[in-house]
């Protein structure tokens, strides 16, 4: 495997610090609503700042090892190309997704109490589906339709390639996974404004 994948070290640690925001992210989304229900019942405010809140504070984790990960890099004398300048896209393209799968899991938790272990076994999953620890050739070359259902993969090989590898992303999925992180978002805050007050009830 290291063989085949130039900085394989560099390359690991990447795509372990993006999956886990990821993870993190979602899985401190899903028992939000029942964490702060003291608030959402006593204090009036907009709910959906806690969903920011809860993200952002998995965020800057996510930023403290991407850090530590640019340190490293530079320990190792890799060239920084200007493809870095894609990373804040990327970054708040996998924000924006976390944000929205966080809100759309605290929904159905009120409703379906086992998507909690549910979720654990698609995080499992999808870790083996999206290429962490294998080149992402294994998944492009056999399974590219996988990328597309799983925007994840796409996010980790961009992250990859505009900056570890100095190249640029593959435009397909980058503006892919954009698009559908936005209209996730969008799709989750419609669903979470249509069953607020039901959700509420049942806490």
């Amino acid at each position: 495997m290291e063989n085949s994948v130039p900085n394989f070290a560099l390359y690991l640690f990447s795509g372990i610090i993006t999956w886990a925001f990821f993870a993190q992210g979602t899985k401190k989304g899903i028992n939000l609503l029942k964490n702060k229900k003291y608030l959402i019942e006593s204090i009036q405010f907009e709910q959906l700042d806690l969903f920011i809140s809860a993200t952002l504070s998995v965020f800057f984790a996510f930023l403290f090892n991407l850090g530590a990960y640019l340190v490293i890099h530079a320990i190792n004398l890799i060239p920084i190309h200007t493809t870095i300048l894609f990373l804040p896209i990327l970054i708040f393209n996998i924000f924006i997704l976390v944000l929205g799968v966080g809100i759309l899991l605290a929904t159905v938790n009120i409703y379906l109490r086992d998507i909690e272990h549910l979720w654990d076994i698609v995080i499992l999953a999808g870790f083996w589906l999206t290429p962490i620890i294998y080149p992402k050739e294994a998944l492009l070359e056999k399974f590219y339709f996988l990328a597309y259902i799983n925007p994840m993969a796409g996010i980790v090989i961009n992250i990859r390639e505009t900056v570890l590898y100095g190249r640029q992303p593959l435009f397909n999925l980058f503006f892919y996974d954009i698009l559908y992180s936005i209209a996730l978002l969008f799709f989750a805050i419609f669903i979470y404004k249509t069953y607020a007050h039901k959700a509420v009830e049942k806490l």
